[in-house]
């Protein structure tokens, strides 16, 4: 038996519930949305780079996550799970906790980039932008990452 098979027999099911990938997924819209907002109307210039970024999160940081992971194709933490095949081809590539540093540094670099914009909206806008974020990483954490079995992932359990 070669060593992938070794792999992924080691790893139980997929243990996230195919309602998972919608709620995890859906709860990054409200951040994302109001940052769209305050962007486009406070300085509409810098859209290139922030729709560059989440270009980047949710292409080619799925290269080295999702087209590696053992449940490739399948409904999992995120929508992406289901969405990566249709970009990338499976990696016999072995996941590397490299590859997560995609996420780790996309997300706050999205989030940074978009703050001063959401502040100039107003005070109130900024605050419901940092419970946007936190209610999406709560989720993440409660739902997804807490399941996760990937050993290569260097969020916490």
């Amino acid at each position: 038996m070669d060593d992938k098979a070794l792999r992924d027999e080691a790893l139980p099911a997929n243990p996230w519930p195919k309602h998972v990938s919608f709620i995890t997924t859906g709860s990054a819209l409200p951040a994302a949305a109001m940052a769209l907002h305050a962007l486009l109307r406070e300085n509409p210039r810098r859209l290139p780079v922030y729709g560059g970024l989440w270009a980047a999160l949710t292409t080619v940081a799925r290269r080295d996550i999702c087209a590696r992971c053992p449940y490739y194709g399948e409904y999992c933490s995120t929508l992406f799970g289901r969405i990566t095949p249709l970009m990338w081809r499976r990696s016999d590539k072995a996941m590397t906790t490299q590859g997560f540093y995609w996420d780790l540094i996309l997300l706050p670099a999205i989030f940074l980039y978009a703050a001063p914009e959401v502040w100039r909206r107003s005070r109130r806008f900024f605050a419901a932008y940092m419970a946007a974020w936190a209610f999406y990483l709560t989720i993440m954490y409660r739902l997804a990452c807490r399941r996760c079995p990937l050993e290569a992932c260097p969020v916490p359990r």
